[in-house]
């Protein structure tokens, strides 16, 4: 009997001994995930070629023109750029709906025309040309993220149909 009591209690200390093991590993996995949430914004601009009124912020475009989307995603809890995110942009125009995925600018990229394209850390961009039989008026789209985390975010342009990609003749 004795011999059986010593055994329980072995076999207890046993179990105690390894949910401690176990504890200082479970505190580091979750340490791994963020705290905070993932954001996203955005804005659009002229991506034309460099030099050529590139990059300047505006919101009315000619069908042939080039619309820029430059996006950031941010970890909310360092306010550092999340690397791991995948940003998709979302265009409906003349009834067609277009999801662009966003390069990650901080590591290099060629243009379509083989130049090399500067470094943006923190930065994602998506490049939509107009279509030439694109419907003249506002343009709905959106953005979304998601991290290797499995954190999501969403992004719509603020403001209403004024701040909206507006297609002019």
């Amino acid at each position: 009997m004795k011999k059986t009591t010593l055994i329980v209690m072995l076999m207890t200390f046993g179990m105690f001994l390894g949910m401690l093991a176990a504890s200082p590993m479970a505190a580091q996995e979750s340490a791994a995930k963020p705290a905070g949430q993932l954001i996203l914004f955005a804005d659009t601009a002229v991506f034309a070629v460099p030099g050529i009124e590139n990059c300047t912020l505006r919101n009315r475009f000619k069908r042939g023109d080039f619309v820029g989307f430059r996006l950031y995603a941010v970890d909310g809890g360092t306010n550092k750029p999340e690397e791991s995110a995948t940003v998709v942009v979302h265009i409906t125009s003349g009834g067609k709906t277009i999801d662009l995925t966003a390069l990650y600018r901080a590591i290099p990229h060629k243009s379509e025309i083989g130049r090399d394209m500067p470094i943006r850390p923190g930065m994602w961009t998506a490049k939509w040309t107009v279509p030439q039989d694109a419907p003249t008026g506002t343009v709905q789209y959106s953005a979304t993220a998601t991290d290797k985390y499995g954190r999501t975010a969403e992004w719509t342009p603020k403001g209403g149909q004024p701040s909206w990609v507006t297609i002019v003749q």
